[in-house]
């Protein structure tokens, strides 16, 4: 797995690194044993506050279709269970509790572009290339990206990107809010690193705590959404960095997290 990504630590911040660049890591089973592996590791790390996920030159190209044939040749249930295992990569993006950055750069199609929709904040470069490529292929979309890109863009967005298989670039991702900052080619790491230091420099169970609460906020109702605060608030106010951060603005000095 280590000739595939490689965990970096950067003090609070961990930079997870797609090591295959030169054949625009392609999303192999391979690839989501090791995303997965490393994703584990960086959530059981405490150190770790946040994550930035970067392919280098390539963010990644998408299904390893070529290795994918050997598995499909096999029929309807081994191709069935083949897709749920690279869906394992989605999940466990998408299920991370900490806080997880795309830099993204180059190509991220399909599959690829599923995994940097999967997380909480997405950093392109202006020349990077996005495509849901599945109708040039005869697919459909998969990784995630039929619910993820309509999250971020809505639905007919998400419908007219899907069905042509148009490619766009990065400031067109920026204008139609599938990514939050499109950056020169050569800042999109940097950047990433930047807002990442931002997200880590607050409380780690409040950070993660508010990620919990905006995702499952997302898919209910206004008065579904108070509830979920009300119990996550609850929890936070009597916690040990809430309290802290009153009795430090009572008196008018820095707070001291006990976790930062």
């Amino acid at each position: 797995m280590g000739d595939l990504m490689r965990l970096d630590l950067d003090g609070p911040v961990a930079v997870l690194r797609f090591l295959c660049p030169e054949r625009r890591n392609p999303y192999s089973l391979a690839f989501v044993e090791a995303l997965v592996a490393n994703l584990r590791l960086a959530e059981k790390d405490e150190a770790i506050r946040a994550v930035v996920m970067t392919g280098g030159e390539h963010f990644s190209s998408g299904g390893d279709l070529i290795g994918f044939r050997a598995e499909i040749a096999k029929g309807a249930r081994t191709t069935l269970q083949m897709v749920d295992m690279v869906h394992e990569g989605g999940r466990a993006a998408y299920q991370f509790r900490k806080p997880l950055i795309a830099a993204v750069c180059g190509i991220a199609y399909g599959a690829g572009l599923s995994l940097a929709l999967s997380a909480d904040i997405i950093v392109a470069a202006e020349d990077a290339r996005l495509c849901e490529v599945f109708a040039r292929i005869g697919g459909c979309p998969d990784t995630g990206s039929s619910w993820l890109l309509q999250q971020r863009a809505g639905a007919g967005i998400a419908r007219m990107l899907v069905l042509t298989g148009r490619e766009i670039d990065g400031r067109a991702a920026r204008e139609l809010r599938i990514v939050e900052e499109c950056v020169p080619p050569g800042e999109v790491e940097n950047r990433a690193i930047e807002i990442a230091r931002e997200v880590a420099a607050h409380p780690a169970f409040g950070i993660q705590t508010a990620k919990r609460v905006m995702r499952a906020a997302a898919g209910c109702s206004y008065l579904q959404a108070l509830e979920i605060e009300r119990d996550s608030q609850t929890v936070l106010l009597c916690a040990h960095d809430f309290p802290e951060a009153m009795t430090a603005f009572q008196e008018k000095r820095p707070p001291r997290f006990k976790d930062c």
